[in-house]
């Protein structure tokens, strides 16, 4: 009788012992193949609040990494509409210039078509869109800047109307941060836009009418346009460095972040490899004990 309970719990030790090793060999395996730790946070719930925090905070910093490459592509496509608006004033300036030493009427009305046309081009790039939304439209990038057909018309004076902005005074913006938002691009009524439309118009105005006046006004007004818009570039190109200044720092705190991660994590493959061959082991033996419990005679148990 005393063998009979000796072998039944020495049976049922080896099953535990046999479990566990089927328990710990299921989890090595899976280490092995996909050389993280733990397939769930119990499995390691030592680290389980480091790697809710840590996951937490890549999951926030890739958000604020996304919005500010957002940003960066709209100040791009915002760069390069006002260089195509640059080279639109420039254009006008030297326009205005042949027309200012051109004393036939008949020429200076040849050359209102050519002014006609930079009007147009700078209205188009004054309503460009990126992905959808006006460029220069502030806050409300959903309505055109300026809803205007282009004309010629005469310099109506200081201060220069921009009554005719549809959009509105608030810069866009994007959480770039933890409480935090970043305010970016430039808006449809800053000084060199009012600048660019009444001396362009007063230009074409000027050259269609052979008044002088209006040519002398749209070049003066050209040439203060000149500083205004070169602010505005200036501006758009400082806004892009600063964002990518925080893409940058962003990008090596991800690097960190994903590093304390993968300490956390990451299995150390040789040591799973070796844990494996150990608890195989064990199993091997555990199921070789049992095999041989189970082979001991009904003639063993009876004496």
């Amino acid at each position: 009788m005393v063998t009979r309970i000796s072998t039944a719990s020495q049976n049922a030790a080896t099953l535990r012992t046999l479990q566990a090793s089927n328990s710990a060999m299921a989890l090595s395996t899976y280490q092995v193949t996909t050389g993280l730790k733990s397939r769930t946070l119990s499995d390691d719930a030592s680290n389980a609040n480091k790697l809710l925090t840590l996951r937490d905070v890549k999951t926030r910093t890739d958000t604020y990494i996304t919005n500010l490459k957002s940003a960066t592509q709209q100040l791009t496509a915002a760069e390069n509409a006002l260089q195509q608006i640059t080279d639109l004033l420039s254009e006008a300036t030297s326009l205005a210039t042949t027309a200012r030493n051109e004393n036939s009427a008949s020429t200076r009305q040849t050359l209102a078509p050519k002014a006609q046309a930079i009007v147009e081009g700078f209205y188009s790039l004054y309503n460009t869109q990126y992905n959808g939304q006006y460029l220069f439209s502030g806050s409300n990038a959903s309505v055109t800047p300026m809803g205007d057909t282009a004309a010629p018309t005469p310099f109506a004076g200081e201060p220069i109307d921009t009554s005719w902005y549809q959009g509105d005074s608030q810069l866009a913006a994007v959480v770039s941060g933890p409480q935090s938002t970043l305010d970016y691009g430039v808006t449809g009524n800053a000084e060199a836009f009012a600048q660019l439309k009444a001396g362009m118009e007063a230009l074409w105005y000027g050259l269609e009418n052979n008044n002088v006046t209006e040519i002398d006004n749209a070049i003066s007004v050209l040439n203060s346009a000149k500083t205004s818009l070169s602010s505005l570039v200036s501006d758009i190109g400082g806004q892009m460095n600063g964002v990518n200044q925080r893409v940058e720092r962003y990008t090596a705190q991800q690097t960190f972040i994903q590093t304390s991660l993968d300490d956390v994590e990451q299995v150390d493959v040789s040591e799973a490899l070796t844990a494996f061959s150990q608890q195989q082991a064990t199993l091997e033996a555990s199921m070789m004990v049992i095999t041989q419990i189970n082979q001991i005679s009904l003639l063993n148990y009876l004496q």
